[in-house]
């Protein structure tokens, strides 16, 4: 069952100080982004920085007015670093129609699955689809108009959603508790998406998706997803299930099998590091398996970038 929140304010000596579930219904912010504020605030401007936590009758409270100088301050910092659109998205009539894959690039996103994000976890907060063109592979993917995209280029300040693509504001749904361990496996990769805002859940299944998208998928994934990014695998078998439902065209990529697939990666590995002494074992420690399968792997990528060997 879902604990409601519990915001205190108290007068310590005639100064106010608040604890974390205050927080949580001022900013809206679910319980693990109030918790990295507070882990990261050695990194953040001393001028700036979030209050250092007092505790009180066993609970931890935090420096009100300290906060809300720091939260302005992270307000400003996160529009600050909204990725502006290409100068392309102006230049282009209002009444043109692009595809959902151009739309990304022009709003230089990381990718279509960030606007699929949106429209899954925040539906109105991006612009709807006008209809269907017809993607790179021959398949219909959809189109956007660009006086749309324009007008939402337009309103962002780094700010339009929050966590898992909730609106900023009280959030009488959202879960209490420690930071889930994706989340903290993610934490540095989530810190560096401020103009998207997205969960390590939502920014886990994007990953997933992305490596299903490019290279199909296979039963193993979940396992080389754990090991790259770090967290449990039982968590990343959630998220592969996820990106599957979510992105369902992402299944019809051609399948490659096991070996095909590793002798992919070990051609890239080569291309990238040269044919290195104990390159097998690397790749086993990376995306697991046993150095003797990825020995089979780098043998097939040396034919392939020479094939007459």
């Amino acid at each position: 069952m879902t604990q409601a929140l519990n915001p205190q304010r108290r007068l310590v000596g005639g100064r106010a100080v608040v604890n974390r579930d205050w927080i949580r219904e001022f900013t809206g912010a679910s319980v693990g982004s109030a918790a990295r504020w507070y882990k990261v605030r050695n990194e953040q401007p001393k001028e700036h920085r979030h209050p250092e936590k007092e505790r009180i009758d066993g609970t931890d409270f935090y420096d009100e007015q300290q906060f809300r100088d720091f939260y302005a301050w992270f307000q400003q910092e996160k529009a600050s670093k909204v990725l502006k659109a290409d100068p392309e998205l102006y230049e282009l009539a209002p009444e043109a129609v692009v595809s959902i894959n151009k739309a990304a690039e022009l709003l230089n996103f990381n990718g279509a699955s960030v606007i699929r994000k949106y429209q899954q976890a925040n539906p109105g907060y991006f612009p709807d689809s006008v209809g269907e063109v017809e993607g790179p592979t021959g398949r219909m993917i959809q189109a956007f108009r660009v006086g749309d995209l324009q007008d939402f280029d337009r309103k962002r300040t780094g700010d339009k959603v929050g966590k898992a693509g909730r609106r900023p504001g009280p959030q009488p749904e959202a879960p209490v508790g420690r930071p889930s361990a994706l989340e903290e496996a993610l934490a540095a990769e989530l810190s560096a998406y401020t103009r998207e805002e997205l969960s390590a859940t939502q920014l886990a299944e994007q990953y997933a998706a992305e490596r299903i998208e490019r290279d199909g998928y296979h039963p193993g994934l979940a396992a080389e997803l754990s090991v790259q990014y770090g967290g449990p695998r039982a968590s990343w078998e959630y998220v592969v299930r996820n990106a599957l439902e979510h992105h369902p065209t992402a299944t019809a990529a051609p399948r490659r099998s096991e070996a095909d697939r590793r002798a992919k990666i070990a051609l890239a590995a080569l291309r990238e590091r040269g044919d290195v002494r104990g390159l097998a074992a690397s790749l086993a420690r990376e995306h697991g398996g046993s150095p003797d399968v990825w020995s089979r792997a780098v043998s097939a990528a040396r034919r392939l970038a020479d094939p007459t060997t």
